[in-house]
């Protein structure tokens, strides 16, 4: 696979937290400066929902994460303004609670933002994280599979597509 772009596994969570949400500011590229949802990479043989958790133990600094639930996937294509694929990601997003957090980490600096809050900086999100947050913030009849792919150029990143991944798709 040298040379070529790898298919990543990522592990996001959305947090709420009393009655707002808590985002992350990413202070290293490739998301420098976009506020994001909690989240990173499964390690090799780590399972989903361990992963998820301890993402957000790492990020957050939260002492206990509970009721975990596995809200779906996306399947995320990061191209640059030629097209070209430079980075593909398998993201399985879930929701869970914490009740407490540091407001500064090495990724970056975590704040609560309110629905409306959030609506109106939506400039200032990731788009794709943004649209998770909106399509997997509320409990479906099971988990949701979703594809999206992201546009990064020099003026930052851009949503080209985020739908429902269905069998016309495939």
């Amino acid at each position: 696979m040298d040379g070529q772009t790898k298919l990543v596994p990522i592990a996001i969570t959305i947090l709420p937290y009393k009655d707002s949400y808590l985002f992350l500011k990413r202070r290293s590229p490739p998301y420098e400066g976009l506020w994001s949802l909690v989240g990173g990479k499964v390690a090799l043989g780590e399972h989903i929902q361990a992963a998820g958790i301890r993402e957000v133990k790492e990020e957050t600094g939260a002492k206990h994460v509970r009721d975990y639930e596995y809200r779906g996937m996306v399947s995320e294509r990061l191209v640059d303004s030629r097209g070209n694929l430079s980075a593909h990601f398998l993201i399985f997003v879930g929701l869970a609670i914490i009740d407490d957090f540091k407001t500064d980490h090495r990724e970056g600096s975590l704040s609560l933002f309110k629905k409306e809050e959030i609506e109106a900086a939506c400039a200032q999100f990731l788009p794709s994280d943004l649209e998770m947050f909106k399509r997997f913030l509320q409990r479906s009849r099971g988990p949701q599979m979703h594809e999206a792919e992201l546009l990064h150029d020099d003026k930052g990143y851009h949503l080209v597509y985020y739908r429902a991944s269905t069998n016309e798709h495939r």
